[in-house]
């Protein structure tokens, strides 16, 4: 039997063959979840396969753009985010529901400075994401996603 992957309360958790062989579920531990995932990082990931589109940003650093996969990666348009300023797009998107958990990161940048995202206002169909500078940065930046 294969390992199982079961979702108890707000995260998941991972059941291995010993366990359903001594017919005993371990408790809903997050930290037996963690320690799991950190002993064997693949346990998950091998169910998990999302379609990825990536799109380029027109205009300027607050334009929105359009990208209906359910992960992806969007480039910015080439621009300064000064230190502590804020930029904000929106992320149209038909994979978005409003009860979606959307994860974002900073992939490369063509500048220097170092970059901060945040992805808010999620609503069905779009959501904001901002780009902080932490420090100065001027260049384009890559940003990694996947709706959940």
């Amino acid at each position: 039997m294969k390992d199982l992957i079961l979702k108890t309360g707000t995260y998941v958790e991972l059941v291995t063959n010993k366990d359903t062989q001594n017919k005993a579920v371990p408790g809903a531990s997050l930290e037996k979840f963690v320690v799991s995932l950190l002993k064997n990082p693949t346990c998950c990931a091998k169910f998990v396969s999302l379609s990825k589109g990536v799109v380029t940003q027109s205009g300027s650093i607050t334009t929105a753009v359009t990208l209906n996969q359910p992960s992806g990666e969007i480039t910015t348009v080439s621009a300064t985010i000064a230190a502590g300023a804020m930029s904000t797009f929106t992320l149209n998107n038909s994979f978005i529901k409003a009860d979606s958990v959307i994860l974002a990161v900073v992939n490369d940048t063509t500048g220097s400075g170092l970059i901060a995202v945040q992805v808010d206002n999620i609503v069905a169909g779009s959501c904001s994401i901002s780009l902080g500078g932490v420090v100065a940065n001027t260049g384009t930046v890559t940003i990694g996603f996947a709706i959940f």
